[in-house]
């Protein structure tokens, strides 16, 4: 089975040359792997060119963010599947192998698959075996800081993949993609993996990990070059926008002391001003969600709502 691969890459030549010569190394060699650089400044896109030919470069010319960067992706793949891997992370030589058995032997309703990540200096330690739904509408790298498991391990039902180690079944893809894209494009970065898992359950669809399949990653390599005040407006309005699109009205209600605090440091960063828009537009594709949810949103959430 051919499975896509999909980067994006702003400004990391050198963990993308990493990641590259990984995905060069799979023992699955079905494999088509598509970079978008986003404008790039410190050859990246040059380094593509020449190091690997066989990789299909779509060159943005400038930063679209992580979101519109995977819809740039998906939108040239091919694949049955599409695996989303963040550019900062090194997969093991059977990492595609893993995911396409999984994907092979996953039932029709599921359409999401989870790698184990691990840090990359601290190998046998969890970064995230998937993402949980908080109560307080946050989401949660699944046993981050937890030691890697020794042995084999079946895989095992999640409320859905973090985007930095996911693959998704492409017929899934088409069938929630919104109009804002099959990710949300005015995330730009961050949440827009959790909207997307939330909208697929709603609509239906189910997630395994998959924890033979498994990559080392560096945490924050991209995003640590970011302002505080930057990374306070980027993630609060985006849990606000998630909330707004996908959550039910008691869910919204019991996370208001966290959106209050939330408003607070959009206030204190400069960022006040830019609640209304977000949430006019998360609200506008709210009733886009409901056209394609097969389940209640109260259903979903009392089947995977965790605790801070």
């Amino acid at each position: 089975m051919l499975l896509s691969v999909v980067l994006v890459n702003w400004n990391s030549r050198d963990d993308l040359v990493a990641c590259l010569e990984s995905l060069r190394a799979q023992t699955h060699r079905e494999l088509e792997v598509l970079v978008v650089d986003n404008g790039s400044e410190d050859g990246s896109a040059a380094m593509v060119r020449e190091r690997f030919p066989e990789v299909t470069l779509i060159d943005a010319g400038e930063n679209l963010g992580f979101a519109e960067g995977c819809n740039r992706g998906i939108a040239a793949c091919t694949g049955p599947w599409v695996a989303l891997l963040n550019n900062d992370a090194v997969a093991d030589d059977d990492w595609a192998a893993e995911l396409v058995a999984a994907a092979e032997a996953a039932p029709a309703a599921c359409g999401m698959l989870q790698s184990l990540m691990v840090f990359y200096d601290r190998p046998d330690t969890i970064n995230s075996t998937g993402i949980e739904l908080l109560t307080n509408g946050r989401g949660r790298d699944r046993h981050e800081g937890r030691p890697r498991p020794e042995g084999e391990r079946a895989a095992e039902p999640i409320f859905c993949p973090t985007g930095g180690a996911a693959a998704y079944r492409r017929t899934m893809l088409d069938a929630i993609r919104l109009p804002s894209g099959w990710l949300d494009r005015t995330y730009f970065c961050y949440f827009e993996d959790l909207d997307l898992g939330w909208r697929a359950r709603l609509a239906g669809w189910d997630a395994l990990y998959v924890p033979r399949s498994r990559v080392r990653h560096r945490y924050h390599a991209s995003t640590s070059r970011r302002s505080r005040a930057w990374m306070v407006r980027v993630t609060r309005l985006n849990r606000m926008r998630t909330l707004a699109k996908n959550a039910s009205p008691a869910m919204a209600l019991r996370s208001l002391p966290t959106t209050l605090g939330a408003l607070a440091e959009l206030a204190w960063y400069g960022g006040l001003l830019d609640v209304p828009g977000a949430l006019r537009s998360a609200l506008a594709e709210r009733d886009s969600v409901r056209a394609i949810a097969r389940r209640e949103r109260r259903e979903v959430e009392a089947a995977w709502l965790a605790r801070p």
